[in-house]
């Protein structure tokens, strides 16, 4: 790693991240705001599925979640929606930190500069997994302020540091798959619609697969599936082994054929 491109990097995307750092907890306190007169409305977990259809509750993954505790509302109410919106603003900057440079034809500064492009991909890769983890941490203290103060009947630490694990580790499998497209994607008019597509479509199939028993195998393509928020947000088990071996070799695999391909890669700034 160089130390000059990584301080560069993270200056360059600062203000970015600080937007999405003060977006993503201000609509969690909207939603989060709403909770106490949640609770007054439903006096038991069961009143507060009742509102929903067996489609939704399936769909939304809210089966044995308890949304009269503030973890459990937060996890059905608030988690996904978050989770959601970090995952497109990690995937579109790890999709776009490296491509722009043949993009905008910056790679003839950094090729003229005493740099391999294993310092650069590395690099590069230090700035979005440093950013993923500060966004979620930002998220978590916020997270835990709301609940501290919204809270009605207690909460759980725990379960709100496994649902922060756990948007984490999302968040990474993202940025491994949006670094390594930018190998092979370098114009922004593409990129851009292709990350979004991937984001939405993830989405797409976790509905699809909560939905239909049918779809259950599908629930591997979609990173969204991966943590279990109905029992992290009770203090339970996050993700079982399986998904947490998937999910590594993903967020390993995607950055480490990034800088493999990046090395032998006919670039023509």
């Amino acid at each position: 790693m160089n130390m000059v491109l990584f301080k560069n990097e993270m200056r360059r995307h600062l203000l970015a991240f600080l937007i999405w750092s003060v977006v993503l907890p201000f609509m969690s306190l909207m939603r989060m705001a709403e909770f106490p007169e949640f609770v007054r409305k439903y006096q038991s977990a069961d009143q507060a599925l009742g509102e929903f259809s067996s489609t939704e509750i399936d769909m939304f993954g809210l089966d044995g979640v308890d949304l009269t505790s503030i973890t459990g509302y937060f996890g059905a109410r608030v988690f996904s929606v978050v989770v959601l919106l970090g995952a497109f603003y990690v995937i579109m900057l790890a999709a776009t930190i490296l491509s722009k440079e043949e993009d905008y034809k910056t790679i003839e500064f950094l090729a003229v500069k005493p740099l391999s492009r294993t310092e650069i991909t590395v690099s590069k890769i230090g700035v979005v997994v440093l950013y993923a983890l500060l966004l979620n941490v930002a998220l978590f203290f916020a997270s835990w302020a709301m609940c501290a103060v919204f809270q009605q009947k207690g909460y759980s630490l725990k379960a709100l540091v496994l649902m922060a694990l756990g948007s984490f580790l999302v968040h990474l499998m993202f940025a491994a798959v949006g670094f390594l497209l930018s190998v092979f994607v370098t114009t922004a008019r593409v990129i851009y619609p292709v990350t979004i597509g991937i984001v939405l479509g993830a989405y797409f199939v976790q509905m699809m697969a909560n939905s239909n028993g049918k779809a259950k195998p599908l629930t591997w393509l979609s990173f969204f599936t991966y943590p279990n928020i109905g029992k992290a947000s009770a203090g339970g088990q996050l993700i079982d082994i399986p998904h947490l071996v998937v999910a590594l070799l993903v967020i390993t695999a995607g950055f480490m054929l990034a800088v493999f391909r990046y090395r032998q890669k006919d670039i023509t700034a």
